[in-house]
């Protein structure tokens, strides 16, 4: 990965330049790691419907929360 930095005057670092095929590649993880993310959450939550910790919520709440 071919990455440059850009600092300014005092050597402070203030940005990093990369190509963008690396940047899509990196956006590509990104969304995986959000979507697998997401299903573990959803399964944790279902975990602790069926363990009664948690009420089942009706279709209708459920959109209402979006």
């Amino acid at each position: 990965m071919d990455i440059q930095f850009v600092s300014d005057k005092r050597g402070k670092l203030k940005a990093v330049q990369l190509s963008l095929k690396e940047w899509r590649n990196i956006e590509k993880k990104l969304e995986a790691y959000e979507l697998s993310e997401s299903i573990k959450a959803g399964y944790k939550e279902m975990e602790r419907i069926e363990s009664g910790e948690l009420k089942v919520k009706s279709f209708e709440d459920f959109i209402n929360e979006l």
